[in-house]
């Protein structure tokens, strides 16, 4: 019985210090900021609703391997290199409804290209659109302004811009996202 109740206590203890701890990335913006600038990369930004977790892998061969792990629902990207390819790989999140609570992690396969964002040639920032999970996705066709998501919302680009100022503050990025904000306004 004591073995039960160790076994428990420390189920217990571990699902409340997962819940307590901070989000995790396998980057450090103004470190990647300071290889990247707005001159010679791009950062991506957009915004997939009811998602904290993303796994965004490059994948196109013809330029340096390079991972991801975003924090939802706003995607706001390391600087990538401008002409490559971004495609989401697996995704966790949760939507609240009532009392309920629905968890998916769906796996996105290499043969699945509807997560998959082509980037720019021309270094600066880009926002890929809205996505609130119920609209359709353009399967790797940008829409306007390279977007991923076909669904828009007014003021999605500001909000999203406004996050990214908190992670790239301090750095080269800086300027420019303000500079996008004042055209935005």
């Amino acid at each position: 019985m004591k073995k039960l109740l160790f076994v428990l206590a420390g189920a217990c203890l571990l699902l409340l210090t997962s819940c307590l701890t901070p989000k995790v990335r396998n980057f450090d913006y103004k470190e990647r900021a300071e290889q990247g600038t707005p001159e010679n990369s791009v950062i991506f930004i957009g915004y997939y609703q009811n998602n904290t977790e993303m796994d965004w892998s490059q994948s196109d061969s013809e330029y340096a391997p390079d991972f991801q792990k975003l924090e939802g629902p706003y995607i706001i990207s390391a600087p990538v290199a401008p002409g490559s390819r971004y495609r989401l790989v697996y995704c966790y999140g949760q939507y609240r409804s009532g009392q309920y609570i629905t968890y998916w992690q769906p796996t996105y396969p290499l043969s699945e290209n509807a997560f998959d964002i082509k980037i720019p040639n021309e270094p600066g920032i880009y926002f890929f659109g809205y996505y609130n999970g119920g609209g359709s996705v353009t399967n790797g066709k940008n829409v306007e302004q390279t977007g991923l998501f076909s669904a828009s919302v007014e003021k999605a680009e500001f909000y999203c811009l406004k996050e990214a100022l908190k992670v790239y503050k301090g750095t080269a990025w800086e300027p420019a996202i303000k500079a996008r904000l004042e055209e935005l306004n």
